[in-house]
């Protein structure tokens, strides 16, 4: 191979997001479940953390409305009791391509804008729980051997069944605004499935059904999958993941037999920002996500990046100018007071619904200060900076969707 010549092979954390007709039948949530972590009347949340292995791609699993280990209770994989790595690829390299991820959504609810995430990723909010064991245990099944017990309901080689609700209310802090959390009153049944099978094996697809259980309906949902990537070998030791760059992949070219064509593939990605080939260990590959398919034929679709900082000039994401692009609403200052992490429940809903797709992260100094669209970096020495590689998030999202009191929305 010649030198200078960068391969990159893209591993695809699918977040298949399939809207379907089954339903799972589950009681309503009862009232010791809201009491809240501490509570003298219930045990305490069954959380558990293990994580898909049965492919080329280890990613931890939680019950706890995220994956990865960055936001999981625990440790050690809490059917195995071995270490678990956060998203290692190929397997045993200790090249890890996650932090962590979290499941949000927000809705209007009567008068009130209202989030719930799994975790939050800056200040450490943690609004979903599971219930207490033996009611919130994981479940684990294979179809890899018809004889165990674990086979029976299978879909893949691996599967992990969670569920958790946002119904905790005691002792979960305050947010940015200084308000305690408010619940949605929502369950979340979540399936993530993995395979070995050469055509699967560089990715896990995650299920999620989504239920009111609460007595008013949820209006205008919108929901979203929040990711800190930090892409590096060995990330807990080092700070390899302060040079990541993302963005949003729209169309690529396919063939199909003797014809070509332009394919909608709508994938989120994030990367290092030069594969790490001048260093010992190399981290040449690109994670990704998308939504596979949708309830409806026309959907908002958003795509966020940013960079969080306690620095408000270095607290940066791409912005729309006021009254511009899809969503033609007046721009919104963010209480954190820079330009990119969304402080709270309305600042969070707001990027959640912004149907922005912002531009990949390396363009950051690339606009003009008469550019139509997105507003600039004052200093460009940052912007640059930006540009080349940072600690950056992303949030993939979409909606909306009404949820009625009882109703489930089934999502794969």
């Amino acid at each position: 191979m010649p030198k200078g010549v960068i391969i990159v092979a893209t591993v695809l954390v699918a977040l298949c997001l399939v809207f379907t007709g089954s339903v799972i039948a589950r009681t309503s949530i009862d009232s010791k479940f809201v009491n809240g972590p501490g509570s003298s009347t219930v045990g305490p949340p069954a959380h558990c953390l293990t994580a898909h292995r049965v492919g080329r791609m280890i990613l931890a699993i939680n019950n706890n409305g995220t994956f990865g280990t960055g936001f999981a209770v625990g440790s050690s994989d809490c059917f195995s009791g071995q270490a678990v790595q956060s998203c290692e690829y190929p397997i045993n390299s200790h090249v890890q391509y996650l932090f962590a991820g979290a499941f949000w959504i927000g809705a209007v609810v009567g008068r009130d804008t209202l989030v719930s995430v799994g975790a939050d990723g800056w200040i450490g909010l943690r609004e979903m729980y599971p219930d207490e064991s033996p009611f919130g245990d994981m479940i684990y099944r294979s179809i890899i051997d018809p004889s165990m017990p674990e086979f029976e309901g299978a879909i893949s080689e691996e599967d992990y069944i969670a569920r958790y609700s946002d119904t905790f209310t005691e002792g979960l802090g305050v947010d940015e605004d200084g308000l305690a959390h408010r619940p949605l009153n929502i369950e979340v049944t979540q399936a993530s499935y993995a395979w070995s099978y050469s055509y699967a094996e560089n990715m896990v697809l995650f299920d999620y059904m989504v239920q009111n259980i609460g007595t008013r309906p949820l209006e205008q949902v919108y929901m979203g999958l929040y990711v800190d990537a930090d892409v590096c070998f060995d990330c807990d030791n080092t700070r390899g993941f302060t040079d990541d760059v993302c963005g949003f992949v729209h169309t690529w070219p396919a063939f199909c037999e003797k014809c070509e064509y332009v394919d909608t593939v709508n994938i989120a990605w994030i990367a290092d920002n030069d594969g790490d080939f001048n260093a010992l260990v190399r981290a040449p590959h690109v994670t990704g996500m998308r939504i596979v398919r949708t309830p409806a034929e026309e959907l908002d679709v958003s795509f966020n990046w940013w960079i969080s900082n306690g620095n408000v000039s270095l607290d940066f994401g791409p912005r729309e100018l006021s009254e511009t692009g899809k969503w033609e609403e007046e721009f919104r200052t963010f209480r954190t007071g820079g330009l990119g992490t969304p402080s709270g429940d309305r600042d969070k809903y707001y990027t959640l619904r912004n149907q922005e797709f912002d531009y990949p992260q390396v363009y950051s100094a690339a606009f003009p200060d008469t550019d139509t669209l997105w507003r600039y970096h004052t200093d460009r020495n940052q912007a640059a900076d930006f540009a080349d590689g940072y600690d950056t998030r992303y949030l993939l999202s979409f909606g909306p969707f009404d949820i009625n009191p009882g109703d489930r929305l089934p999502i794969s």
